[in-house]
């Protein structure tokens, strides 16, 4: 069960139903505990066994976290403490806290990697021992759970806050096992934060006219993008992808640009679909999303793709690393042979480079999506290293930063480079990225016919695709100034009306629609 699913949608509508109760308001957060294990049994009974063990472990090590960090504070506010027995309190408390958080990460990366990486370990290993042994290892049949990379994330920032002291430990199981499958953000994202998603899931409120205004809003906009751009574009990069050796270089580059528009439409069009369900409930989540096209280099369009994500790996393995005792010792021997301003970005760089090599990985076990973190990985890390001179450079030729010329260049440049990244993804094996990639070096002879610009795409169908855009452009440049709800709501009746009547006549007379709209999207995969 999709969520651009009719099914989903009348789900989605008895549950509402059900939540504004007068008679269940205390108790909506049990309502909504049950509709995220009947939306999570839907997608099938055997993932509610890896789900239940996240939440069992992750109740168990959040609440030995918690009572450490209690058991800190009391002891600090005791007033016969001396210094040194404080300084080494403190300190054994950190390492018990650390070991919690260790148990925490070992046991759910663990039964993540065993689900979902077990096969690719397997397949390496056998790939060496064929030519050292005889021994071959067969695949393990596992079910790979829905939204298993996203909720394990979740489940371990939430311990580790609870061990830092930035969040408090909830003890109440059941609704630690609301935070971990509140079934909107579960199968996509985004990763939720508990000090801001727990207040919410845990409230009681009112039905708002207000709330179900903008929750429908909202909604409507993500169908229009999914079903108006992204699943209109998807039989156009479906034929040239799958089969890229019958085109040339030029056509396969297109692709790409196709292929990172219909992402973009398909993953946001996704968060806003969500979003405008938890609005209608009242819960505000966070935000995915900030109009990644208009960035002016690889690293903006990163802090503007799939925040949440980001925003993950910065607090939890980025600042952890680049703190660490090995970074810094790597700053200090780099001192000694290289300059001193590219010794001091040492430790951010062994951190970055273990960053998005994790990144790659979480998107997928296969070496053309380790390939394609490695690849961003060294992009923003030489744009740090090199940013003085770039800087220095452009004072050569006299660039203004301000410049509207040179910004439309750097986002131009920026989708440019970001599509030819996509060919790891856009690809269905890491042998096939990497053919496409020579044929985009050897073949990139432009030509514009239609037959090689849009290969079997119907003109219709190119029409409805390029109404979409015009729509999808206008729409995000407005939001890059202003909340788009709030200009809509200081306009007259009629108005409004009309902009949602030519929004839902274009999603049911343009868009990709079956009955049960099955199709899904492109990161659930993940």
């Amino acid at each position: 069960m999709t969520v651009n699913s009719l099914s989903f949608l009348i789900f989605f509508s008895i549950m509402v139903l059900i939540y504004y109760l007068p008679a269940v308001r205390k108790y909506q957060w049990v309502v909504l505990l049950i509709a995220s294990y009947l939306f999570y049994m839907a997608a099938g009974i055997k993932s509610v066994i890896y789900i239940l063990a996240a939440t069992v472990t992750t109740y168990f090590t959040a609440r030995s976290a918690g009572k450490l960090c209690e058991e800190k504070r009391g002891f600090l506010q005791q007033e016969n403490n001396q210094a040194c027995d404080v300084k080494a309190y403190k300190e054994q408390n950190k390492k018990r806290r650390n070991r919690v958080v260790l148990c925490e990460v070992i046991i759910n990366i663990g039964i993540l990697v065993m689900v979902k990486y077990m096969n690719f370990f397997i397949d390496n290993l056998n790939l060496v021992a064929d030519k050292i042994s005889p021994l071959h290892l067969n695949n393990v049949s596992l079910i790979v759970p829905l939204g298993i990379s996203y909720y394990t994330l979740q489940s371990i920032g939430y311990v580790i806050d609870v061990s830092k002291g930035k969040a408090a430990w909830e003890k109440n199981f059941f609704k630690t096992a609301l935070f971990i499958t509140y079934f909107p953000q579960i199968t996509q994202g985004p990763i939720g934060r508990f000090k801001h998603l727990s207040k919410q899931l845990f409230a009681s409120r009112e039905f708002s006219y207000h709330n179900l205004s903008y929750g429908c809003q909202r909604l409507l906009w993500g169908f229009f993008k999914k079903t108006v751009i992204a699943d209109r574009i998807k039989p156009l990069t479906d034929t040239i992808f799958l089969n890229y050796h019958e085109y040339s270089g030029f056509t396969i580059l297109l692709g790409l640009m196709y292929f990172s528009i219909q992402v973009y439409a398909d993953f946001s069009g996704y968060m806003d679909i969500i979003g405008g369900c938890s609005d209608i409930l009242g819960i505000r989540v966070a935000e995915n999303f900030k109009r990644p096209f208009f960035s002016k280099s690889l690293a903006e369009y990163w802090r503007r793709w799939h925040i949440t994500l980001g925003e993950w790996f910065r607090d939890y393995l980025f600042y952890p690393l680049s703190l660490s005792k090995k970074a810094t010792s790597f700053g200090r021997k780099g001192r000694k042979i290289l300059p001193v301003r590219i010794a001091k970005l040492l430790p951010s760089v062994y951190a970055l480079s273990i960053v998005w090599f994790a990144t790659g990985f979480w998107h997928d076990a296969s070496w053309r999506y380790i390939l394609w973190g490695v690849c961003n990985g060294m992009i923003i890390i030489s744009s740090t290293c090199f940013e003085d001179d770039y800087k220095r450079l452009k004072k050569v030729f006299h660039i203004k930063d301000e410049s509207k010329a040179w910004q439309v260049f750097c986002m131009c440049r920026t989708f440019l480079l970001v599509s030819l990244l996509k060919v790891f993804s856009a690809a269905v094996s890491t042998v096939d990225s990497l053919q496409m990639i020579k044929k985009i070096i050897t073949g990139l002879s432009p030509r514009l016919t239609y037959a090689l610009c849009f290969p079997e795409m119907k003109k219709s169908h190119l029409v409805y695709i390029l109404f979409g855009l015009c729509i999808f452009f206008v729409i995000s440049y407005l939001q890059e100034k202003h909340e788009v709800r709030d200009l809509l709501s200081k306009k007259p009746f009629i108005v409004r009306w009309l902009l949602y009547s030519i929004l839902l006549f274009s999603i049911l007379s343009f868009g990709v629609l079956t009955t049960d709209m099955p199709g899904g999207f492109e990161y659930a995969q993940y």
